[in-house]
């Protein structure tokens, strides 16, 4: 400065103009942070998505049967899923990825684990449809419709469904971020997907040491982009629910 004081001091980027600015830094093996956390969002969430329509298709499919028909085939699949739902989620998890071939490639463990949080996903969303037809299918066009013949499924798609279809989506907005939370976890402790195969879990295995708390605190901005999804998630959930429940004091 002024021909007085050193003043080649960088704050932000590189100092050589022909290298590239990392945003939020690199990690140990010198890979863009940021990059890294984009390909992470879009595998964690692409993971919640897909395992949530799985689900939806299952619950839809269980939970519209149990309603519909009841009797002995509504207390025999309520009673496998609240023998599902007894086992904690998390532990059930683990020991199933834990089964996970080691030669397996990142991409057959994406579709195993999206599969398996898609398959046993199921159980709350369908006791929510079973409620929503047990309610529904007594209403004088649900009974005019069988009087003319009208066929079980025909009814289900043609006026039960139809019936509660912004409910399933509220549902649907508020599973997602649990099964995202699921994904993460495993990841995070080995169980998931692996490097170098991008996840918010992953990315999570390299602030688990005490170095990294004091030498590299970047490596803690995937927990940023985990955190302000499944909070983004859990209020738009919360907020429909409070729309669509007829009852709720936010209208009043």
């Amino acid at each position: 400065m002024f021909g007085l004081f050193p003043m080649d001091i960088h704050l932000f980027g590189a100092t050589d103009p022909k290298k590239k600015v990392h945003l939020f830094g690199t990690d140990q093996f010198g890979s863009d942070l940021f990059s890294q956390c984009m390909y992470a969002t879009r595998t964690s969430l692409s993971i919640g998505a897909l395992a949530v329509f799985i689900a939806f298709f299952m619950a839809l499919i269980i939970g519209g049967t149990s309603g519909y028909v009841g009797g002995y085939t509504d207390v025999g699949i309520q009673g496998t899923s609240d023998a599902i739902r007894m086992i904690p989620t998390i532990p059930l998890y683990a020991a199933l990825a834990a089964t996970f071939p080691q030669d397996w490639s990142n991409l057959q463990i994406y579709f195993a684990l999206t599969s398996i949080l898609g398959f046993l996903g199921w159980t709350t969303l369908a006791r929510r449809i079973r409620t929503h037809v047990l309610v529904t299918r007594n209403e004088d066009y649900i009974l005019s419709s069988k009087l003319s013949g009208a066929s079980g499924p025909w009814i289900i798609r043609k006026h039960l469904l139809p019936s509660f279809t912004s409910y399933i989506i509220v549902d649907l907005i508020i599973s997602f971020p649990y099964i995202v939370l699921a994904e993460t976890a495993l990841s995070l402790i080995g169980l998931g997907l692996r490097r170098p195969s991008m996840s918010w879990g992953v990315l999570m295995q390299d602030m688990t040491t005490l170095s990294a708390i004091q030498q590299t605190p970047w490596y803690f901005i995937p927990l940023i982009f985990f955190t302000l999804a499944i909070l983004g998630f859990v209020l738009v959930g919360d907020g429909l629910r409070q729309a669509a429940d007829p009852y709720s004091q936010m209208k009043r």
